[in-house]
């Protein structure tokens, strides 16, 4: 008796149906569990990057008026390390629920005046900074370090070389650098973003606003603010120590119309001021005329990089 071609490899065809199907699934099965491996481990890094390297007893001061990314601001500031925020908001209001709600921050809310702000500003921050050293003294946060910065800078560094200063260190101050931009950023850029930084404090170094850096102090009677870049102690016979392990990166004018507006708030003037910055200047007298491409013109100049 003949048996059919067809009768004679179905057999051989299921089985080698079932075999493809297995190496599939099994394909399948190792590439899903490789993927499932490699995003567990992605999301654990992550877990681990927005949590603090440590608790330090260090804090930051800061005067603020509508300023961009606050979020990634404080998250990035709380992943170093940072216990707690003392702050002074002017003339922002979508903010103010904000920013009480947060635990780690203190908020006092002010207002410019509207005029020789250039000047002005560097008052108000004085009064601010002395103001949150007697916050920091009695509020229960055991802060133990204040350092002044502004809502378009980062720390970056290791906090626990603050920490580990010796006692009769009162001060100390932080070099900064300055980011470049690829372009001119617009409101849909986040302000932290940078292709390239300048390294202040060196010959032509790029840096187009202050390059002498900023400054941190001992919660202490004997230490207050000395401009808005350096503390000063009363007993400190040294000079203030440079560390060396930190570094402040300043995202000066992370967006155009950030730019815009603060410039024809510093070109509001009612006396001589005198700036030592080219870049200030002539943003100024370019605001003061309402003239939108110089103010391009001058932002590509300075801020985006060649």
């Amino acid at each position: 008796m003949k048996i059919s071609r067809s009768r004679f490899y179905k057999p051989w065809i299921l089985f080698a149906t079932i075999l493809a199907i297995f190496a599939i699934l099994t394909i399948f099965y190792i590439v899903v569990t490789k993927y499932l491996m490699w995003k567990s481990k992605e999301i654990q890094e992550n877990f681990l990057d927005s949590t603090p390297k440590y608790s330090s007893d260090v804090g930051i001061v800061s005067m603020i008026k509508d300023p961009k990314n606050i979020d990634t601001w404080l998250e990035k500031h709380r992943t170093l390390g940072i216990k707690h925020f003392y702050i002074r908001l002017e003339e922002t209001p979508d903010l103010e629920e904000y920013l009480e709600s947060q635990p780690d921050v203190t908020v006092k809310v002010g207002k410019s005046t509207g005029v020789n702000e250039y000047d002005e500003i560097q008052t108000r921050q004085n009064k601010w900074v002395n103001q949150a050293f007697e916050l920091a003294k009695l509020d229960g946060n055991n802060v133990q370090w204040l350092i002044h910065i502004d809502s378009d800078e980062i720390l970056k560094g290791d906090l626990k070389k603050v920490q580990d200063l010796p006692e009769d260190v009162r001060t100390f101050w932080i070099q900064n650098i300055e980011a470049k931009f690829d372009k001119i950023p617009g409101k849909e850029d986040n302000c932290f973003n940078a292709s390239k930084f300048a390294k202040c404090g060196t010959k032509d170094s790029g840096c187009v606003s202050y390059a002498n850096g900023k400054s941190g102090g001992r919660v202490s009677s004997d230490v207050s603010c000395f401009g808005p870049h350096r503390m000063k102690s009363e007993i400190e016979t040294n000079e203030s120590v440079k560390l060396d392990d930190l570094e402040v990166e300043h995202y000066e004018s992370c967006d155009f119309n950030i730019y815009k507006q603060k410039f024809k708030n510093l070109s509001v003037q009612d006396k001589e001021t005198k700036i030592p910055f080219s870049y200030y200047n002539e943003s100024i007298k370019a605001a003061k005329d309402d003239d939108d491409d110089k103010l391009q013109e001058i932002y590509k100049k300075y801020r985006v990089n060649a």
